[in-house]
């Protein structure tokens, strides 16, 4: 384990020396859920759309851990900028102790009412079946995907995402192998289905935490976690006025993401396949950005707790070069190879017309999505949680969903009326973004 100070040296090799990893690790944490979109997709495009809609329930319900994490991030990084290690210590170990309570809050939902908020959503019997059965499985086992996530997180935090990359890689590699197995029903073992790909995650994602979990121990000395494994009411108080703000920012984000399927979902099933599919398409160019962007949020915690500020700032600028130079490029590879990709996922070929319309009409908006992810990921990791909350309540809930509504019939375009309010949805929150980071107070929070 080799962790990284990121408040000296070259920002664009420090950026990439945190990000580099956690970027190999999203991919292939993309990989498994194009795995599983791929071997779901033999079954029936029911199947794709009930697994795609339940992947957004279950992102609405870890809305809290998102924002727990982003606390963390800010938590961690600055006093390791600072060298109080032991705090940082104290930092995690609270902030598992709340990733567990919200788990089994998340659990109790999705095991109980799974099937009736699919339905709720608009999703007809035989789609609303098929979630259910993959989204019961997933909140059963939902706190080791949270706690091997903080843990992570913490790590990340440290300069180390190279540690997390190797447990994620071995058993992102094992899920996959496993899906087909639970799925079909490989080596005598009973047919799952969809609730086959849950099962995988959840048993890869276990071993994942006690890996994880064991590889804490060396930092025990420094980081002091067994002398801290009480609860401490007064710093889970400080994590939550942090968290909570991005918990509401991740849940409007989250929220919205489940209304734009409920709008969709109006068009029928093929057009829900065709958004599951687009949606799982675009995870994968995101998770470059999300890496980027994390190293960018933990450049900034450590260079504020080493009282560098005008380091934090270049350190923003420089990820938004990056990762908006690589999105230029995943749009020309969308626009040339988008009927391939939907045809890799869905060899009936129903949802490909409408899944093209949202390639054709979003992809060339993402090298603007790609400064909106930077800037958000940096306020949070300098503690100012508000601004990008504020650029979420506008961006989604005054432009982005009551465009999508109304875009469609007004202009006569169908479903392309529901892209182009995702468009101007993006450009709102990116000038929000912009104008609210200039500004300069993030560099002044105090946390």
């Amino acid at each position: 384990m080799k962790q990284v100070n990121l408040t000296e040296g070259s920002i664009p090799r420090g950026l990439m020396a945190v990000a580099a990893p956690i970027i190999v690790g999203n991919i292939l944490q993309g990989l498994v859920e194009v795995a599983d979109l791929f071997f779901v997709g033999r079954l029936s495009p029911e199947a794709i759309a009930g697994v795609a809609l339940s992947l957004t329930v279950i992102f609405v319900l870890m809305t809290v851990v998102i924002g727990l994490n982003g606390g963390t991030t800010a938590f961690v990084s600055r006093y390791y900028g600072k060298g109080d290690y032991e705090d940082a210590g104290r930092v995690l170990v609270q902030s598992l102790a709340i990733g567990f309570v919200f788990s089994v809050l998340i659990s109790i939902v999705g095991v109980l009412w799974t099937e009736d908020i699919l339905l709720l959503l608009g999703a007809d019997a035989m789609v609303a079946a098929e979630g259910s059965a993959y989204l019961t499985i997933l909140s059963l086992g939902i706190a080791a995907l949270v706690e091997f996530w903080i843990i992570a997180t913490f790590f990340q935090s440290i300069g180390d995402s190279t540690t997390p990359l190797i447990i994620i890689a071995i058993i992102n590699i094992l899920n996959i192998i496993l899906n087909p197995v639970f799925i079909f029903g490989w080596f005598g073992l009973p047919a799952m289905g969809v609730a086959g790909a849950a099962m995988a995650t959840v048993l890869t994602r276990t071993i994942g935490l006690c890996t994880g979990i064991a590889l804490l121990s060396p930092l025990n000395a420094q980081m002091g976690f067994t002398r801290h494994l009480h609860i401490d009411p007064p710093l889970i108080r400080r994590i939550l006025k942090v968290a909570i703000p991005n918990m509401v920012q991740s849940g409007i984000r989250s929220v919205t993401f489940l209304i734009m399927f409920t709008i969709v979902t109006a068009y029928g099933t093929y057009a829900l396949s065709a958004y599951g599919i687009v949606n799982r398409l675009e995870t994968m160019v995101l998770m470059p950005g999300f890496g980027i962007a994390t190293a960018a949020a933990v450049m900034v915690g450590q260079n504020l707790g080493a009282g560098d500020p005008a380091r934090a700032e270049q350190s923003v600028w420089t990820a938004t070069a990056i990762y908006g130079a690589f999105m230029v490029a995943m749009t020309a590879f969308f626009l040339v190879f988008g009927a391939s990709l939907v045809g890799f996922f869905d060899p009936s070929g129903m949802s490909e017309s409408i899944a093209l319309s949202y390639v054709q009409v979003v992809s060339p908006f993402y090298v603007f999505l790609a400064a909106a992810l930077v800037l958000s990921f940096a306020l949070n990791g300098a503690g100012d949680t508000k601004k990008p909350m504020y650029a979420g309540i506008i961006s989604y809930f005054i432009v982005q969903i009551p465009l999508a509504i109304l875009l469609p019939d007004v202009t006569g375009t169908g479903i392309r009326g529901v892209w182009y309010a995702m468009v101007v949805g993006l450009l709102v929150q990116l000038v929000a973004l912009y104008l609210m980071f200039q500004t300069g107070k993030w560099k002044e929070t105090s946390i």
